[in-house]
């Protein structure tokens, strides 16, 4: 076995003992937030194919391959790993000098998994739009997945790889027109999601209400996480407009976002 092997091999042992361990101290964090459903390789020619490799760069071996046009994949951790609250007390000029983004990714069979360039990737739209669909019939259950979004997005946006919900730009999709329309004319002081200007989000968990899902039209949806290592709650409320679930009001222990 060559020294270039061994390392590898050390490599992935310990990325598999860390990713081991997030797993289970952080499972249901990772379940609800931790980005999209599904991703696609995307910005490969038809007749190749994307490398996966052993490791996150070049340096590593090819070990397997995606399809150009592959759909599904799921995503176990991406590199490098930067704590929101840095990321945010970083400079544009040190945000564009961090090495390129790298992710373990998995096939849905588990037949392939390795590492590739986050470039070559994109949101599944088509996995998550059929996951709609089979909740179409179900209104709160919709309503619950929008919450789910949100929260989602937000928290990918928060660590730079997509735009936030809350941007001018896509609040429409998620909030009725009065809100969208305050978020683009007024701005935010505060997060509305997480209530707090600096946020360090774990164990977030999002569900109907148990006691009271839905009454006389208005569905609630629970936004439970840790920020800091403190409990929080935001209780997220709906109505039907135009024949999809909006969010008319998120509620905090000492005041609304409506």
């Amino acid at each position: 076995m060559t020294a270039r092997l061994k390392d590898q091999r050390c490599f992935l042992a310990v990325l598999a003992l860390a990713c081991g361990l997030l797993l289970v101290t952080g499972k249901e964090a990772l379940a609800e937030a931790s980005g999209p459903d599904a991703w696609r390789v995307v910005d490969v020619a038809p007749g190749d194919t994307l490398n996966v490799r052993m490791g996150p760069g070049t340096d590593y071996d090819v070990i397997g391959e995606f399809a150009h046009d592959a759909r599904g994949l799921q995503q176990v951790t991406c590199v490098p790993l930067v704590p929101r609250a840095l990321y945010f007390e970083m400079s544009e000029a040190e945000r564009a000098a961090l090495p390129p983004r790298w992710c373990l990714m998995e096939t849905e069979d588990y037949s392939t998994r390795g590492w590739v360039a986050q470039r070559y990737l994109a949101e599944d739209s088509a996995v998550i739009d059929e996951e709609a669909v089979e909740q179409g019939s179900d209104p709160a259950q919709e309503a619950e997945s929008l919450v789910r979004r949100l929260y989602r997005d937000h928290l990918q946006s928060m660590l730079g790889s997509m735009t936030s919900p809350l941007h001018p730009a896509r609040a429409d999709a998620f909030f009725t027109a009065p809100l969208a329309e305050r978020i683009a004319n007024e701005g935010l002081q505060a997060d509305p999601l997480f209530d707090a200007q600096d946020s360090d989000i774990t164990n977030l968990h999002i569900a109907l209400d148990e006691e009271r899902p839905m009454f006389r039209g208005l569905i609630t949806v629970n936004a439970d996480f840790h920020n800091f290592g403190q409990p929080r709650r935001a209780v997220v409320r709906l109505r039907y407009e135009a024949g999809e679930p909006r969010i008319i009001r998120i509620e905090h222990e000492n005041w609304v976002f409506e």
